[in-house]
């Protein structure tokens, strides 16, 4: 008889991988230390909650959920494109940028590949290239920002893709739109390059990439990956988009899923279009939230790496597992730096006013001790 064994049926490329560890949910946190409160800082999630224009849309939509999605999300991506300034046949909506993620990797990266990513990047990015045989060339950091001219010099005749975020997760520092141009003149046409701006919305830098004018005026093969799941506050409804040229949305139509982006996430990323209140009161939440904690930080002599995205990247100089655990203990989840190699590193997302007063009385008491 034949000994059963799973693992000789899984492709070795699975084998390989870690599978993504989540932090612990605000209900997981209640139940383990029976707090009635619980702040979620560790998933970058708008601290806002939804948009009221957003959850009407939804509650409106409620009566046709028994029907199957638009399959192309044909009304979405008019008004994106409007909204952007492009052509329709540029967008393929997917859910959460993890989809798109995939989609490019499944069509693209073959057995070989060599495909491009800073240190640090989204664990999806490794993932995508794996299963599919590719071989990732991880580049280090230079002052915690992407190193351009290194990343064009790991360019060789195998190369295939290359992974940009932009501003960076988890440092939240960005590449200029200067500095982008200068690394696309080194940089082969044959080669598929991702702009990863999930965070770009909470961007101040005025000299951030126009990743949309580059789309319309360089002849690389762009692609550029955003989502609602920040800005819009949809985390939880899974919804993104990618913009590239139509040669390159026809091949990753052709395997995305029928009907991967449900019929309430089309309905709500549309009524959050409509909905800019919502958005500057995010961003002017980020920015006061950023100042304060800035301030905060300063008088309390902890170094930090100044963002560009909607949370901050602290260094507490002690063990970031003990300190995300005595923190948890009070109600305040923050993500470990541990995930990224950086052992005393806090990701800390920008709360409202309240949440960021209750983190800073937390850590002075944790300090303290």
């Amino acid at each position: 008889m034949t000994v059963k064994n799973l693992e000789n049926l899984v492709k070795k490329e699975v084998l390989s991988l870690d599978a993504y560890v989540p932090s612990k949910t605000r209900e997981e946190v209640k139940q383990d230390i029976e707090f009635k409160e619980v702040i979620n800082l560790a998933t970058n999630e708008s601290v806002l909650g939804p948009s009221a224009l957003v959850q009407e849309a939804i509650k409106s939509a409620l009566p046709v959920i028994h029907q199957y999605p638009d399959g192309s999300s044909s009304l979405l991506r008019k008004e994106i494109a409007s909204h952007l300034g492009i052509n329709p046949q540029m967008l393929i909506i997917t859910n959460g940028g993890d989809e798109l993620i995939y989609l490019l990797g499944n069509s693209f990266i073959t057995p070989g590949d060599e495909v491009i990513m800073g240190e640090y990047g989204f664990k999806t990015y490794e993932n995508a290239t794996t299963i599919n045989g590719g071989k990732l060339i991880m580049v280090p950091f230079q002052k915690r920002k992407h190193d351009l001219p290194a990343m064009a010099s790991a360019v060789s005749n195998k190369t295939k893709m290359i992974f940009l975020n932009n501003p960076h997760n988890p440092n939240g520092t960005i590449f200029t739109h200067k500095e982008l141009r200068n690394f696309l003149k080194k940089i082969p046409q044959n080669i598929i390059i991702v702009l990863d701006e999930a965070y770009c919305d909470f961007v101040e830098n005025q000299e951030f990439p126009d990743s949309i004018k580059l789309l319309r005026e360089d002849d690389h093969y762009l692609v550029v990956l955003r989502t609602f799941s920040k800005i819009g506050g949809m985390a939880g409804l899974r919804i993104g988009f990618g913009i590239a040229p139509e040669e390159i949305i026809y091949y990753l139509k052709k395997i995305q899923p029928p009907y991967s982006v449900n019929c309430l996430a089309q309905v709500a990323a549309r009524a959050f279009l409509a909905d800019e209140g919502y958005r500057e009161k995010l961003l002017q939440n980020n920015r006061e939230g950023k100042a304060f904690l800035y301030q905060q930080f300063d008088r309390l002599k902890l170094s930090y790496i100044t963002t560009e995205a909607n949370f901050i990247y602290l260094d507490m100089k002690k063990d970031a597992e003990v300190i995300t655990d005595k923190l948890m203990e009070k109600g305040i989840i923050v993500r470990s730096g541990k995930l990224w190699g950086c052992d005393t590193f806090l990701r800390i997302t920008i709360g409202t006013q309240k949440q960021n007063q209750q983190l800073i009385y937390a850590l002075e008491n944790i300090l303290l001790e």
